[in-house]
């Protein structure tokens, strides 16, 4: 093993040094090796029996939910069977929107949000599901990964994605859910190890923008994050035409449509649905915006060609991705090669830059003998247990080590927030 391994080393040197990629494995992937194993053998506090009883309340829900759905059905049925529940609401009760698929009718969440309008079943439905995921994957899953002193280990791997991005399992602790309020309250139970310490939790502020204006060099996306204006309220007023006084808060929702579409090389198509406007509209939006920031539109057509030329795109370290969609004959195909190619190299750059701030943050917190560590990583969000005594210290450390990981034409901007609980620091 021995053997075989250090002759992967020298094929591997080779390669990495062909493609100009040894910098970023030096620099950044082979250092962050240790950090990774650093965090997953510290792990993560979690109040197991906290957890059991959240457990119990969502069952409790769970049984409400069911009893309402049976009643407005007008009789018992398995609501987790796609099959039976699709046969309730497109052949008992009639509903439209049926697909039928090979296996009975479609009960996606796509097709239940269509239905919700219609009955208030279906709302009861879609809780019924929201509510069951959080109890069996996360109340009852987390507190069944804990070790003896109720500590979750989670397991990242470093070279999966092709963009760069970590990713987290056994359990993945990178998908705790946010955009409810039940579940945002998983986020509670992950607590300090005793009351001598607490959790400090830092978070990059719209880093791919930022790292959108720095690539294509936009004066105006540039001037806008260099003088600490809000950037969608800033898009609103370009896009829209409007002064910062008429920008109201659904032109502003609209804007960050708009921006982070952009990012994500959606179209007029995704707009529109996400906006629920039509599809002209959503192409007059993506044309304003394009208008108003001219070298954001000529960095998206560059990296396109260039991608089609090369094969691949690059970060601004270097990292290299493929994308053989784009020669192929299918048009789907080649559309999902121009979206991979106008994003990447966005994201995978935030992915460097935070991969490179956990480097020198260990390295850091190591050298000046604090009792602190790393203890997670979410996309761009770090979170560090310190002991109170340091914590000041500690927090001003983190912080600059972040803004200071890459020095690019705009500013990066960490927002940082302590307390006793990941809820209560975020």
């Amino acid at each position: 093993r021995a053997y075989d391994t250090m002759r992967l080393y020298e094929e591997f040197s080779v390669i990495l040094k062909e493609t100009e990629q040894a910098e970023l494995y030096r620099k950044i992937e082979f250092p962050l090796c240790r950090v990774l194993f650093e965090i997953e053998k510290e792990g993560f506090t979690v109040d197991v029996p906290a957890l059991l009883a959240f457990s119990e309340k969502l069952g409790a829900m769970q049984s409400e939910y069911a009893e309402r759905i049976y009643m407005q059905a007008g009789m018992e049925f398995n609501i987790n069977s796609p099959k039976q529940l699709g046969t309730v609401l497109f052949e008992r009760m009639g509903f439209p929107h049926a697909k039928k698929t090979k296996s009975g009718y479609s009960t996606s969440a796509d097709i239940l949000e269509k239905l919700r309008p219609y009955h208030p079943m279906i709302g009861d439905i879609l809780d019924f599901r929201q509510v069951g995921k959080l109890k069996s994957t996360y109340a009852d899953g987390l507190s069944a990964a804990a070790d003896e002193n109720g500590r979750v280990h989670t397991s990242f791997r470093q070279a999966l994605t092709a963009t760069g991005r970590l990713s987290s399992i056994e359990p993945n602790l990178q998908n705790i859910p946010v955009k409810t309020e039940l579940g945002r309250e998983l986020r509670k139970f992950f607590i300090a190890k005793n009351e001598n310490y607490t959790l400090i939790d830092a978070d990059y502020s719209q880093i791919e923008l930022r790292i959108l204006a720095a690539i294509s060099g936009d004066e105006a996306m540039i001037a806008a994050f260099r003088d600490g204006y809000d950037i969608h309220t800033t898009t609103a007023m370009r896009v829209f035409g409007v002064s910062e006084k008429d920008v109201t808060i659904e032109l502003r929702k609209k804007a960050k449509a708009v921006n982070f579409g952009i990012l994500y090389g959606m179209g007029d198509f995704s707009l529109a649905s996400d906006l629920h406007i039509t599809r002209a509209d959503a192409r007059a939006y993506i044309d304003s915006y394009l208008g108003a920031y001219p070298k954001v539109k000529q960095y998206l057509e560059d990296v396109v060609r260039d991608a089609k030329r090369d094969g691949y795109v690059t970060t601004y370290f270097g990292r290299r991705r493929y994308i053989p969609e784009l020669s192929s004959g299918k048009k789907m195909e080649v559309s999902f090669g121009e979206r991979v190619a106008m994003n990447s190299p966005i994201q995978g750059t935030a992915a460097d830059i935070i991969k490179l701030a956990m480097v020198n943050t260990a390295k850091k917190l190591a050298a000046g003998g604090y009792d602190a560590r790393l203890i997670l990583q979410v996309h761009d969000e770090l979170i560090i247990e310190s002991a109170k005594s340091c914590a000041d210290a500690v927090g001003h450390l983190l912080k600059t080590e972040m803004e200071n990981a890459v020095s690019l034409s705009v500013p990066l901007t960490v927002e940082i927030s302590s307390g006793d609980s990941w809820y209560e620091a975020k």
